[in-house]
């Protein structure tokens, strides 16, 4: 059961396929509207055979003094991070940073490479390059642009990544060490993580030519995931704190659950990781089944993963069918991006009432006939919903989102 102080969210950015707005992307879920996913010159050129991803097009020019230590993606969570702390008008810089991707920035490895292949390469290799390649990167460069003197770090775990960082922040939060925080996460579509997605077949490579439903959880014909680029970044801060500024709260953290697998497997999902998950967030956050409205589930469009998260939802809710989507449909799978970027769209629902459907789900699999996913646009009064992400290595969360 939790102890410490409430948690809540008074800002939100986000960067990704479907744009920044986030009144735009909100409609666009909310309508159940998507769009076609693009090709990724890279992977063509390398005989890739899955060739589109989602990308992310908006412009992330930062000032060149800035920008010299940041890839992409910390250009995109720099850009997010603006974006929340505008709407938060939250000033102040004792505030910790919990904010990482799944790599380094991989283009700057490969421009190492390319200097060490050369005669003489190492005296050619920028000193910019340490900031951009460390795995902390995108902590790193936002704490420096910000200019913040709280504790600063990004979490490693998959594509639960972004779901970790939301936790590790509420922690620090939660016990008194902070008083508000910036957490998510970002990713970038580089050549090597899609070369490697790619070699295990996890990618839809049959739909090439139909950008448009290559992403389609929960349907029969489901043929793996498309790889998403993008950024999504939250603000959270001590209840009684946003309160004493008069701070809008977008939403409330209730409480968070994790888990590994115990299977020993690396890459397989696994229902009980993501059962346990879902059982202790809602122990600590004092819940019940019965009092969630909604889960965001991982459902990345495989076929394994897809159908092991929603037995596990079987086990957690029982006979009661809770309304449970993916939004990876619309967006690709974001990999470490995924759990902060879903964690904002379930709070989007939370506050506006309404669920996002899946979009491309039907024909359905016929496991879910008797416990479908949400298929068109529905109004709905939600207060608590569950946001889940599953990641390589057996690591999972689930977090409980309550609304303002």
């Amino acid at each position: 059961m939790r102890s410490g102080r409430a948690v809540v969210v008074t800002g939100v950015g986000l960067c990704c396929h479907l744009g920044d707005d986030p009144a735009e992307i909100a409609s666009m879920l909310r309508e159940g509207r998507s769009l076609p996913f693009v090709r990724h010159q890279p992977a063509v050129e390398a005989g890739a055979r899955c060739q589109i991803f989602g990308r992310y097009e908006g412009d992330l020019a930062v000032a060149r003094q800035q920008a010299r230590f940041m890839g992409r993606g910390a250009l995109m969570a720099c850009k997010a991070a603006l974006a929340a702390l505008a709407q938060s008008r939250l000033d102040r810089r004792d505030i910790a940073i919990v904010a990482g991707s799944g790599t380094g920035d991989v283009a700057t490895h490969s421009e190492i490479q390319e200097k060490l292949a050369c005669p003489g390469g190492m005296r050619k290799v920028s000193p910019t390059v340490i900031p951009r390649l460390m795995s902390s990167t995108v902590s790193a460069n936002l704490a420096a642009l910000l200019r913040t003197t709280g504790p600063s770090f990004s979490a490693s775990a998959a594509c639960a990544g972004g779901a970790y960082n939301i936790l590790l922040a509420s922690e620090l939060i939660e016990h008194g060490h902070v008083e508000a925080a910036i957490a998510g996460a970002a990713e970038v579509a580089d050549p090597h993580f899609h070369a490697g997605f790619d070699a295990m077949r996890a990618f839809n490579s049959e739909d090439n030519d139909h950008p448009e439903r290559a992403s389609r959880p929960y349907a029969a014909d489901r043929a793996g995931f498309i790889f998403g680029e993008g950024a999504g970044i939250l603000v959270l801060e001590a209840a009684e704190h946003a309160a004493a500024r008069g701070a809008e709260v977008v939403g409330v953290v209730r409480g968070y659950g994790m888990s590994s697998d115990g299977t020993g497997e690396m890459v397989f999902p696994s229902e009980q990781g993501a059962f346990l998950a879902m059982q202790r967030a809602l122990r600590h956050a004092g819940l019940r089944p019965e009092e969630v409205d909604y889960v965001n589930t991982h459902g990345t469009s495989t076929q394994l993963g897809d159908l092991s998260e929603v037995r596990a939802l079987r086990r957690i809710f029982g006979e009661r069918r809770v309304p449970y989507s993916s939004t990876k449909g619309y967006t690709g799978h974001t990999i470490s991006a995924a759990g902060a970027i879903e964690a904002i769209f379930t709070l989007m629902m939370l506050r506006e009432g309404w669920i996002a459907p899946c979009v491309n789900a039907e024909p359905l699999d016929g496991e879910l006939t008797d416990h479908p996913p949400v298929l068109r646009p529905t109004p709905a009064h939600l207060r608590i919903a569950l946001s889940n992400s599953l990641g390589f290595g057996a690591t999972n969360v689930s977090l409980v989102l309550g609304r303002a």
